[in-house]
């Protein structure tokens, strides 16, 4: 653990895409870290496992929720953030990533799912919790994650990485929208060794690994890596930085 204990006591977070993958991990690294923590994903299960390894499981509250249906999602959010009295910032790591070629039969209903999970679910949640109403507190920090695939996608992820370009897009409008009170900054992680890596290896037979180290000078990234950026954006120490979009990818942009 590279930071100080405690690093953030006192403070509260909501984290959406928590039953698994990067969002969860986070969870757990910033309830370590001291963080109450409002973990949200769509298997309640996964989310009790989670809460069962938490380091405070007594500041780890989990919620089962469907992004995807965000109609009224800003409204719920806010009613949550009321019930809790506020919040210091959220990690938006709800999605979901799949391929499809352009020439498939159902591109265009597949790419509105992606969106609607990948984008329009975590904007709700960010609009709630941005509302006045909301209370978040003075210096509050929202981090994103979206994706190196927005700026090199490959073939058959057109879909995927459109959500997760708008992601990189929409940040900068917040950025100025929220300045000064709020700040948000999105990452954009390569290929990052998660739950959903491993069913697109079963599902597509693509060896990752392979490609990683093809790619990445220092291979394939871990939760860890991106937890620990995520943090630091949390944090004090990242105050001077908004409306940015930090690539992480073992240095494989370098090589294209």
């Amino acid at each position: 653990m590279i930071f100080k204990e405690n690093l953030f006591k006192d403070k509260s977070y909501v984290i959406t895409g928590a039953s698994s993958g990067m969002g969860a991990h986070a969870a757990l690294m910033l309830n370590e870290l001291g963080a109450k923590i409002i973990a949200i994903g769509r298997d309640e299960n996964k989310l009790l496992t989670q809460k069962e390894q938490a380091k405070n499981p007594d500041d780890f509250i989990t919620i089962s929720k469907d992004l995807s249906n965000f109609e009224n999602l800003d409204k719920w959010t806010l009613e949550l953030a009321k019930e809790h009295g506020g919040f210091n910032g959220c990690v938006l790591s709800a999605g979901m990533g799949a391929t499809m070629p352009l020439s498939a039969p159902n591109f265009a209903n597949f790419g509105v799912k992606i969106f609607n999970i990948n984008y329009f679910g975590n904007l709700q949640i960010l609009k709630g919790l941005s509302d006045k109403r909301a209370k978040s507190k003075d210096g509050s920090s929202f981090v994103w994650v979206s994706s190196a695939a927005f700026k090199r996608p490959g073939a058959g992820l057109g879909n995927y990485a459109a959500s997760k370009g708008a992601v990189v897009s929409a940040i900068k409008s917040f950025a100025l929208e929220f300045a000064p009170k709020y700040r948000i900054n999105a990452i954009c992680p390569g290929l990052v060794l998660t739950p959903m890596i491993n069913s697109e290896k079963t599902a597509t037979g693509i060896d990752y690994d392979a490609i990683a180290d093809s790619i990445y000078p220092l291979g394939m990234g871990t939760t860890n890596d991106t937890s620990n950026l995520i943090c630091f954006l949390l944090s004090d120490a990242s105050r001077w930085f908004t409306g940015q979009e930090f690539l992480m990818d073992g240095g494989g942009s370098l090589k294209f």
